[in-house]
């Protein structure tokens, strides 16, 4: 497994959590212009023993939530037909994701428990049109976070899932 020295919008992340199942992240952006650099990921519903890969990814889900329709973090005519096409029920309002956001520097102390297993074209603003975030720059944090709390405490902050389908580029 290669070290991860980058990570890119789109970049789907594998981990172990402390159940020792794999868990998933998607890079929704990234902020490397100034320190302190980050990533903001989302959160995936993949949940198994077995090492997750890209071929089964449509059949995965993302958290977040359908609640605005922003002029500034505007989605292409075309995205809004694909996402509203597979999440009518969010129309006319934009799907978001919400954000785990992690530190650069955090990130590399920890790196080794990841592996990057894929890349997708995904649409961007993803993680602007959510409505909330948290920031996990801790591998004890993730890894326990991620095994026995994610569920209620997304569910307690009224987010629910949607397929990642919908905010891949058409």
């Amino acid at each position: 497994m290669a070290k991860i020295t980058d990570i890119n919008q789109g970049d789907l992340l594998t981990f172990k959590a402390a159940d020792n199942r794999f868990k998933m992240l998607l890079c929704t952006s990234t902020s490397k212009e100034k320190s302190p650099q980050y990533f903001i990921f989302s959160a995936l519903t993949y949940d198994s023993f077995e090492k997750p890969t890209t071929s089964n990814i449509n059949n995965i889900e993302f958290f977040g939530i359908g609640n605005r329709k922003s002029d500034y973090f505007k989605y292409s005519d075309n995205e809004l037909k694909k996402m509203w096409s597979i999440h009518p029920e969010t129309e006319p309002y934009f799907l978001g994701s919400y954000g785990f956001l992690i530190v650069r520097k955090d990130f590399m102390k920890f790196r080794d428990n990841f592996e990057v297993i894929g890349t997708l074209n995904i649409i961007d603003h993803l993680d602007k049109n959510g409505n909330g975030s948290m920031n996990i720059s801790n591998w004890e944090l993730i890894k326990d976070f991620f095994a026995n709390r994610i569920n209620s405490v997304m569910q307690d902050r009224r987010q629910k899932t949607f397929k990642i389908a919908a905010i891949i580029k058409p």
